[in-house]
């Protein structure tokens, strides 16, 4: 039983809001009185208070205790049902860390080695030429094609069904890997899927079965289960939405994925989770320390991502999380290992930003504790350069393949146009560093020997200076044609109507494609990056790659 300090919405028979408050909350966080704790949550969640829309559901565990439950706003708009404590979500990618669990458990018990090749258990997955092994699952460095953007491909649209199998039959017909195993991270689903695989072939059980009986059940989190069947009927659901102008409309995404997604479960259940977390880092336990370990790259270079459990930083504390989304679903679970502290925070609305809101919880806790002040260059005085240094930084800058972000200098001020986006103003902060309120982020420009500036720093991306290409509209018709996919086993035909270029498929129906203005070849549409290839002899146009964020070089090739 847990021991619980505070809790709220507990159903019960004539209260509709149950409270237990006590006093006295943990050392080395704030002390609540009366109310005061409940309010200053409040405060933070006020906005899905308001009547009528999503909401979410919070808890907050310290050093093995929960010491904050409650839920706010509605879990169904139709039903008017608010969201409670033991209201389940679908909590999507949250799941990988139940995966990692699983995984390190059979390490453990000498069933898997972190180091085999998964064609050791996994007979079916095609043979690269480049060795696959359980860690590479694991780190996200495997170069496997991560499956929503290939399916989406494929003819899928985002509110049809994604079902394990689907996944399993695409994994099968992969002709190649993003990249050299090992050699990068890419954020991989498809690898956790392939994990999940791993668990039934070793333990001869289904992976929803082993999380059953060696999770779920002993931990006594009742409302949680890994979904097989998207049919099934799930009590206290809490149902998906996303903002429409005036209101919210509901949002569908039925998907089994269940390795990397399709975990349902409550906040109730996950404080349950957390505790037990928490006492296996006192305790040393070798299952959860392994969960912990890094990456590493071919390299050398430290992957700062372990079994479903990222690494990083908030103001200077150390923090282990993951986040979700999937449809209207927003999740996320926050540790702040030193302080003992862990949020979780399960929303139904897709315009929910979890890390943020778990960000400004763990400030009212921690305020005193962080290690480094909140440095925002937007708050550092604005300056006013002269107009021709401005007149010298316009230009087009590639931050990418296929994204670029162009600078013109309109009115006295320099604006910025990412790629398919939005213009938007940049408030110079010195003579060469801008901010963008819009990103919330600076470009840096960087001078050359000659005093020239022909690059910029955006995050951490160095971005040339590039030269527009000047298209012929006459000469987009080489472009048409039907492409067929063997790997997707699908098929686009691309047209062309008044000198603009459109894909077309069956089920995905017209997809525009803008000219890229760093390559004649490449054009830019809602799949991603189209690049046309031609034939080394004849020159001729003989295909297209297609390339997205988690997926590269996806062969089609042009029918004769």
């Amino acid at each position: 039983m847990k021991n619980l300090l505070f809790r709220r919405r507990i159903p019960c028979l004539n209260v509709a809001r149950g409270i237990l408050l006590v006093l006295l909350i943990y050392p080395g966080c704030r002390r609540a009185k009366d109310r005061s704790f409940e309010a200053a949550m409040d405060r933070i969640f006020q906005h899905y208070e308001e009547a009528g829309t999503p909401g979410c559901a919070v808890e907050i565990v310290h050093d093995r205790q929960v010491v904050f439950s409650k839920g706010y706003g509605l879990a169904n708009l139709e039903h008017r049902s608010p969201v409670l404590n033991n209201t389940v979500f679908y909590i999507a990618s949250v799941s990988k860390q139940f995966t990692g669990y699983a995984i390190s458990t059979l390490i453990q018990q000498g069933k898997i080695s972190e180091d085999a090749d998964i064609h050791q258990y996994l007979s079916w997955v095609p043979d690269f030429g480049r060795g696959i092994t359980v860690r590479h699952l694991l780190h996200h460095t495997s170069g496997l094609r991560d499956w929503p953007e290939a399916l989406h491909a494929a003819g899928w649209r985002w509110d049809d069904v994604f079902s394990y199998e689907d996944i399993v039959r695409m994994v099968k017909h992969q002709r190649d890997l993003d990249f050299e195993p090992g050699a990068r991270e890419s954020y991989s689903n498809t690898g956790y899927n392939l994990l999940a695989a791993i668990v039934e072939k070793v333990s001869g059980k289904k992976f929803t079965d082993w999380t059953e009986e060696n999770i779920f059940s002993p931990l006594g989190m009742s409302s949680s289960h890994f979904q097989s069947d998207y049919h099934e009927i799930i009590p206290n659901l809490a149902y998906s939405y996303e903002s429409s102008g005036s209101g919210y409309r509901r949002v569908f995404g039925p998907l089994t994925a269940y390795g990397s997604s399709s975990l349902f479960t409550s906040v109730d259940d996950l404080g349950r989770w957390v505790i037990s977390c928490q006492k296996m880092m006192e305790e040393k336990n070798p299952v959860f320390l392994r969960m912990l370990s890094r990456g590493t790259l071919n390299n050398g270079d430290t992957v700062f991502y372990g079994y479903g459990l990222a690494y990083g930083f908030d103001r200077g504390l150390p923090t282990v999380s993951h986040t979700g989304g999937w449809a209207g679903y927003r999740t996320i679970i926050m540790h702040y290992p030193e302080q003992k502290l862990s949020i979780i925070i399960l929303s139904n609305s897709g315009d929910f930003d979890p890390t943020g809101y778990a960000e400004k919880v763990a400030a009212y806790f921690l305020k005193d504790q962080f290690k480094q002040p909140e440095k925002n260059i937007g708050d550092l005085p604005t300056v006013k350069p002269d107009p021709a240094l401005l007149k010298k930084y316009e230009g087009i800058y590639e931050l990418g393949p296929g994204w670029e972000v162009t600078l013109t200098f309109e009115d006295g001020q320099l604006m910025t146009q990412a790629t398919g986006e939005s213009k938007f103003p940049m408030t110079a902060k010195s003579d060469s560093v801008f901010w963008i309120d819009a990103y919330h982020a600076a470009m840096t420009f960087v001078k050359d020997k000659d005093g020239s500036v022909n690059t910029l720093k955006y995050k951490s991306i160095i971005a040339k200076r590039i030269e527009p290409v000047q298209s012929d509209p006459h000469m987009i018709s080489r472009f048409a044609g039907t492409y067929y996919s063997p790997e997707l086993l699908t098929e686009y035909s691309v047209t062309t109507d008044s000198g603009k270029l459109a894909m077309h498929h069956f089920h995905l129906g017209d997809i525009a494609l803008l000219q890229d203005i760093g390559s004649a070849d490449q054009f830019l549409g809602d799949l991603g990056l189209v690049r046309f290839t031609r034939d080394s002899s004849s020159h001729e146009v003989s295909g297209f790659l297609l390339s997205g964020g988690r997926v590269k070089n996806l062969r089609f090739d042009k029918k004769r």
